[in-house]
């Protein structure tokens, strides 16, 4: 019996992460502010600034699914 080729491996669904999409996580966290534009940018944009106040060097990064991690 003759075998049945391999599938290749199919992509993921997740968006790309912030180095893949050439922009720092800052800059898509910049962006998501803006795009949320109601009280969720507001709020998101004060817990940056509570959590980058209390540790300044806070490494930002973007996870799966467009969120922003300290």
């Amino acid at each position: 019996m003759a075998r049945k080729p391999r599938k290749s491996a199919t992509r993921s669904k997740s968006p790309p992460k912030a180095g893949a999409t050439g922009k720092p996580a800052s800059r898509l966290i910049d962006q998501r502010i803006l795009d949320l534009g109601d009280w969720r940018g507001e709020t998101l944009a004060r817990m940056r600034a509570l959590i980058l106040a209390a540790v300044p060097e806070m490494t930002e990064e973007w996870k799966w699914m467009g969120t922003p991690v300290w």
